[in-house]
């Protein structure tokens, strides 16, 4: 644990710079699935189109998660009482969120989109249920990474 320490506080400004950037992949990825989404709604044809790139802004996210959760695990263990901050308590609960609701996109919304995509202009029941789940799970997921890169520009 010394080691990791030791890497942790030597190489804090790279660290940093690791987290910040996994932030702005993956919010650029969730803010873009949104826009499209958004604009699906206005244009509903090109559903095909975004069942297609859907998955690969998804990879996306995870690939931003997955820096972020990496590097801020390492910007937190030189800083002792951290976890003692309501703000810190926040941001680790808003990316717990973020994790869970990404599996549930991952494993229900984009494989359920692409089921659904012939059926979509027929607006049947099954695609206006989906069309309510999928819309509260990007909506958490919008909401959740905005909030998370506010408090770290508070911590930052």
């Amino acid at each position: 644990m010394e080691l990791i320490t030791e890497f942790a506080v030597e190489y804090r400004n790279w660290i940093l710079f690791t987290h910040i950037a996994g932030s702005i992949i993956a919010i650029g990825a969730v803010t873009a699935t949104d826009l499209l989404l958004l604009f699906f709604k206005l244009k509903p044809g090109l559903i095909s189109v975004i069942s297609r790139v859907a998955p690969i802004l998804s990879i996306q996210v995870w690939l931003g998660l997955i820096l972020i959760s990496l590097s801020g695990f390492l910007l937190f263990i030189p800083l002792e009482g951290l976890e003692q901050y309501w703000l810190f308590k926040l941001k680790m609960l808003l990316v717990l969120g973020l994790f869970l609701n990404g599996i549930f996109l991952n494993v229900w919304v984009t494989p359920k989109f692409s089921e659904l995509a012939p059926e979509w202009e027929q607006k049947t029941p099954r695609v206006k249920k989906f069309m309510v789940i999928a819309g509260i799970s990007t909506t958490v997921s919008f909401v959740c990474w905005w909030s998370v890169v506010v408090i770290m520009k508070v911590f930052y």
